[in-house]
């Protein structure tokens, strides 16, 4: 290993900014910086699950390490991946109709099951329009690229997903951000905008539930600046479709605006234990247009029929009275890991929901606090720069209907304890050599209270 290489320091979007240089040169301090990262343990990405997305998992890390532990990684918010319904409609839908969709939707792809789980989804939404695709992502990607062309506005939240962004920078430079769940920012842009030019196409787009932090936005504020605005309004439902809300209608439903959006995207990924997304929209007319014009939608396999069964399996479940249990279970077990990290002076975003952002800060002290969470059972994502601003890393734990109350308090001390430890740790280092950049964790010692059982 390149001795040099400080594997607490740097962030991805440095790599990844570099230009005019030849490949080799390109990767070369990327590699060295990846590999420092993974031989000593703080590479919290490229991790490769072991078995099912229980709450209680094993992950293989990158350099083969295996840590077994409450698993907060996964997105199965109500724990429906492993449910027997599930899994016996997707064994019953490939002993019927085999592995793969073999085609595009465009191209005869989409098979004849996909109808009800469409309308299980225009139900839940209420808007009557469905279009399946691959994934979440491609879903947000392709309504953009489908529906903005050069000369149109786009206003986004700057926290709005990758999927949505990409669609928006490759679709129109008149891309702007308005401050994260800040709706008089929002009308301050459209104000000034239509004051511009009364009849420009603005499209106004934001997650419901943000993966990030957990926030979550004032929904009928959002609809009435937009339509006093004459703005078209995507809302991304991901996050909360399924897991929170009345019935699982999501944070649209908690706020009484279901259905009163022009398009709302969503994932099978989170809730309904399956790839793939889904756009629906009120007119029928401009589902048409998303459909023709999407080129994730035009140029990807459609899911195959054990995706569109167990997404339909898990649906049905999500609308009944065990779904409900599901989602009473996932909020105690929200409120109950809130409120012990809030016993510990941690300042949290956001409402109880499916993701409890921990805010740690620089980049240095996050890695080794992932690491030493890892280390105690606590299988948690971190989330750094380009995913959060620079010196704002957070550990971000995703919750399921199964994660057990009574844990939450131990869950929240190893967190406090795990950052206590990296600041005494980085302040020696700091007071002995402020150029030190070691590496390792330190070996403290640890008692962990997890009982699989």
């Amino acid at each position: 290993m390149n001795s040099s290489v400080d594997p607490l320091s740097c962030t991805w979007a440095q790599f990844s900014a570099q230009s005019g240089l030849p490949l080799s040169a390109r990767l070369a301090a990327f590699t060295a910086w990846l590999q420092a990262r993974t031989e000593n343990s703080l590479l919290s990405f490229d991790r490769r699950l072991v078995g099912a997305p229980s709450p209680w998992a094993t992950v293989r890390e990158r350099n083969g390490d295996l840590h077994e532990g409450l698993n907060f990684v996964s997105s199965d918010y109500l724990g429906l991946a492993i449910h027997t319904q599930v899994k016996q409609a997707a064994q019953f839908a490939i002993h019927r109709y085999g592995t793969h969709s073999a085609g595009t939707a465009a191209l005869a792809g989409t098979h004849d099951s996909a109808l009800g789980l469409c309308e299980g989804l225009a139900h839940l939404v209420g808007l009557p329009n469905i279009s399946l695709h691959p994934s979440g992502w491609m879903a947000g990607y392709g309504t953009l690229r489908a529906l903005v062309r050069a000369g149109d506005v786009v206003l986004l939240d700057e926290q709005a997903g990758n999927g949505l962004r990409e669609g928006a920078r490759h679709s129109t430079p008149r891309v702007q951000h308005y401050r994260h769940l800040d709706i008089d920012h929002l009308k301050h842009h459209l104000q000034r905008l239509r004051a511009r030019k009364a009849d420009d196409f603005i499209l106004v787009a934001t997650p419901s539930l943000f993966a990030t932090d957990g926030a979550t936005v004032d929904l009928a504020a959002l609809r009435s600046v937009c339509r006093t605005y004459d703005a078209v309004t995507l809302v991304d439902m991901a996050h909360d479709l399924g897991c929170i809300g009345p019935g699982g209608t999501g944070e649209a439903g908690l706020q009484g605006v279901t259905g009163e959006f022009d398009i709302v995207i969503g994932s099978l990924a989170k809730t309904f234990a399956s790839v793939g997304g889904f756009v629906a929209t009120a007119r029928a007319d401009l589902g048409d247009y998303l459909r023709a014009y999407s080129p994730p939608r035009a140029f990807s396999s459609a899911l195959s029929p054990a995706h569109l069964a167990a997404a339909s399996a898990a649906l049905h479940i999500v609308r009944s009275p065990e779904g409900a249990a599901r989602r009473a279970a996932l909020q105690r077990a929200s409120v109950a890991l809130r409120a012990a990290l809030s016993q510990h002076h941690f300042t949290l975003a956001g409402a109880p929901g499916p993701i409890v952002q921990v805010p740690i800060g620089s980049e240095r002290e996050g890695r080794r606090v992932a690491q030493l969470c890892a280390e105690r059972g606590l299988l948690v994502t971190l989330l750094e720069s380009p995913l959060v601003a620079r010196n704002a890393c957070a550990l971000r734990l995703q919750i399921m209907a199964g994660h057990e109350p009574a844990l939450l308090p131990d869950v929240a001390r190893h967190i406090a304890e795990s950052v206590a430890l990296v600041g005494r740790d980085l302040s020696i280092a700091a007071a002995h050599d402020p150029r030190s950049c070691s590496a390792g964790a330190s070996a403290v010692p640890h008692s962990s209270s997890w009982n699989r059982s």
